[in-house]
């Protein structure tokens, strides 16, 4: 499908990696579809175009950072801030959850490195509440444990309190628990609630008998594809009709007020890269 065409045309220099921040959904044109809970990506889908649409022609000096050393642009979304003021910290409660894309191997860069630091940046804190981590259904073994191994290092550090997975049933929860090098047990399993109406009792009974809270969830693994970035990118101009760019993770995150258990700040970070890149 050929780009879309803008009242204003702007020159974006070719990149080898993106870095794409929604902003806070909370406070933006993005409302949640009546379907929601079937395809959860929808609203990363709109929040992508929504604020490509902002930052880059909504106004008459587009938004965005472009580095040379490593082909890396930035597209930040400046409507509003999402810092947290040092004096609000403590009535907030920060949760994140990763999303792994792409096959990763033991010697690439973290992508829990990389996401901790976005994170960190974005809403100016030092500490995130709770942080849970959803892997590629083919995901290798070794590539788990070493992305729990550094979610592990963060939580002796004191970066994140709570850690948490998602989507692990019985056999893989069972066999996750009984490593012999696991130093932190996840809180938190999440299970999509498409997966059954109700708990499984054997996955509930496990997790009482580890301290491992069973909680329902909207996401899917597989929240964004190559196709859907690709398109959003080529449909406002960003890349040529016959460019990939790869989704490596998306990081999802919310901002509650603790005393009112309300979300102030929502909203994803994205980040891709073509074929010839390395890793982000």
């Amino acid at each position: 499908m050929p780009s879309q065409d803008y009242p204003m045309q702007i020159s974006v220099p070719e990149f080898k990696q993106l870095v794409l921040y929604t902003g806070n959904v909370m406070r933006t044109s993005i409302t949640p579809g009546k379907h929601w809970n079937k395809k959860s990506n929808a609203e990363l889908v709109q929040a992508i175009s929504d604020t490509i649409d902002t930052s880059l022609y909504g106004s008459d000096k587009p938004s965005f950072r472009y580095y040379t050393e490593n082909g890396l642009l930035e597209v930040p979304d400046l409507r509003s801030s999402s810092r947290i003021h040092p004096d609000d910290r403590k009535d907030v409660e920060v949760t994140a959850k990763l999303f792994y894309l792409d096959r990763c191997d033991e010697y690439q860069v973290s992508y829990i490195d990389k996401a901790i630091h976005h994170l960190q940046q974005l809403l100016n804190v030092e500490s995130i509440d709770t942080f849970i981590v959803s892997f590629n259904t083919n995901e290798s073994t070794v590539c788990v444990d070493k992305a729990w191994n550094d979610l592990e290092g963060y939580h002796e550090k004191g970066v994140i309190r709570k850690l948490g997975v998602s989507d692990f049933d019985l056999a893989t929860l069972t066999k996750f628990l009984n490593k012999k090098d696991l130093k932190v047990k996840p809180s938190i399993n999440q299970v999509h609630f498409d997966q059954c109406c109700a708990l499984p009792k054997d996955l509930v009974e496990l997790g009482k008998t580890h301290g491992v809270e069973m909680t329902f969830n909207g996401d899917t693994t597989e929240i964004l594809t190559a196709e859907t970035l690709s398109f959003l990118l080529n449909n406002h101009g960003l890349v040529k009709d016959n460019t990939t760019v790869e989704p490596r993770w998306v990081l999802k995150y919310n901002v509650f007020f603790k005393c009112r258990s309300v979300v102030s700040d929502k909203g994803y970070i994205v980040v891709g890269d073509s074929p010839l890149s390395f890793s982000l």
